[in-house]
């Protein structure tokens, strides 16, 4: 899953300019934050639900819940820290050493 979000949303493709445009808009407007809440909310019930069925747990096993909960929080904490940096950090190592950091946590 980190490769996942950290290349689709970091990859060499987007503009970062654009992209930290967004970002900022996105953390700055209400309507919009919480529109984006709502959207992971959505994704989070369909990867928890993917990783329980790969991991060859229940679906309402705590695990993949879990884990799929921490890693958007440490997508948008990568997010967060880029969009502070005025784009000077480095998007991809910021979603790296958050993922990073959770690993140990979510060692089975």
């Amino acid at each position: 899953m980190r490769t996942i979000m950290a290349v689709d949303f970091c990859a060499d493709h987007h503009d970062p300019v654009k992209t930290l445009a967004v970002v900022r808009l996105i953390q700055r407007t209400p309507a919009l934050r919480a529109r984006t809440l709502e959207r992971q909310s959505r994704w989070q019930a369909d990867l928890a639900e993917v990783l329980a069925e790969r991991l060859g747990l229940p679906a309402d096993d705590l695990f993949p819940d879990l884990a799929t909960r921490m890693a958007l929080a440490a997508f948008d904490a990568a997010m967060e820290r880029w969009a502070l940096s005025d784009g000077a950090a480095d998007p991809r190592a910021l979603t790296e050493r958050a993922f990073a950091l959770l690993e140990p946590a979510l060692r089975r």
